[in-house]
């Protein structure tokens, strides 16, 4: 994929405002201030992504109208807990939050940075979030902590977050996998990644928490995945990614402010009501040499995994699930 995506938004932005979806070569040229072969490498890079463009005469048509978020439309709905920006390409919202901590103007608690294109995306165990476009929520908000000792538990208040926030807009269904998975219907919905910053000079930190959700149906992600994924398309909602998007930030906004004042607490009731894997028996990775296995019986107010098992009672701080059976 080129990295140069600058023009991709604008190309589609504008074919998804004209009539019929499609313009011709020469008035997109003119509109964009391109040139003919830029379009043509503009066209191509959005093929790569998601194979969305067609080719007819001497016109350019878009083969469906595009969920492309509003800027406007969220700014005036989400709340006023922090800066709001929308970038159409980055490489990592993460990472992106990240360097602006050593910026002038810096990182306030609950800055946002939504993106409509993410290249290099990573999830939790490090592997890549695949992108698409006009599918899919990716976002991130920085949150400012007394020390890291104070965000024990905050990956899982999010995840309540994400539900809460879906829950809102009608959708049921929904299931917390520990650590950082959202689930409908048994299949990932979505997923958390919360990764830390120290604050210049202090003992504080940034805790810059990102989540992608999965809104619709992406015909490259199907082909690329090896795993099963769901989206709120196929779970039989249909919303828009604008309201989506506005109810996580207000939602997960308030949850870090409320985390902040009073842990984990707060939230675990409705972790369990939710949880996937309570009363299930798995099997935990630790370590490349480490694993556990016992059945779960919830999480603690430190966002610990409590398993059961004929050696007794274990908590479990960090690990990735490798088994679930019931």
């Amino acid at each position: 994929m080129g990295s140069d995506l600058r023009l991709v938004l604008p190309l589609l932005r504008t074919l998804n405002l004209s009539p019929g979806l499609r313009l011709n070569y020469q008035v997109l040229c003119s509109s964009l201030a391109i040139s003919v072969l830029e379009l043509q490498e503009t066209a191509s890079q959005v093929n790569e992504i998601e194979p969305l463009l067609v080719q007819e005469g001497e016109d350019l048509v878009l083969t469906h109208k595009l969920d492309l978020l509003d800027p406007k439309e969220i700014q005036a709905q989400v709340n006023a807990r922090g800066r709001f920006a929308l970038k159409n390409v980055t490489t990592s919202t993460n990472a992106e939050l990240m360097d602006e901590l050593g910026q002038e103007e810096g990182l306030l608690s609950g800055d946002t940075l939504v993106a409509e294109i993410q290249t290099q995306g990573r999830s939790l165990r490090g592997t890549k979030w695949l992108t698409s476009i006009g599918t899919n929520i990716m976002l991130s908000l920085a949150f400012r902590f007394p020390s890291l000792q104070h965000l024990l538990g905050f990956s899982l208040a999010i995840g309540v977050a994400t539900v809460t926030a879906l829950e809102q807009l009608g959708v049921k269904d929904l299931k917390l996998k520990w650590p950082n998975d959202v689930e409908g219907r048994g299949k990932k919905l979505a997923g958390i990644l919360i990764e830390t910053v120290p604050v210049p000079g202090s003992s504080e930190v940034f805790a810059i928490v990102g989540v992608g959700l999965n809104v619709h149906h992406s015909h490259t992600i199907d082909r690329l995945i090896d795993r099963p994924y769901t989206c709120l398309d196929d779970m039989g909602y249909n919303l828009t990614r604008n309201e989506v998007c506005i109810n996580l930030v207000n939602e997960i906004r308030y949850t870090a402010s409320h985390f902040k004042r009073s842990g984990l607490s707060p939230f675990i009731d409705t972790w369990l009501r939710h949880d996937a894997l309570l009363g299930r028996i798995v099997e935990v990775e630790i370590s490349s040499h480490r694993r556990v296995m016992g059945r779960v019986s919830g999480v603690n107010n430190l966002g610990e995994l409590i398993l059961e098992s004929n050696s007794g009672r274990t908590a479990l701080r960090s690990g990735h699930i490798v088994s679930v059976r019931s």
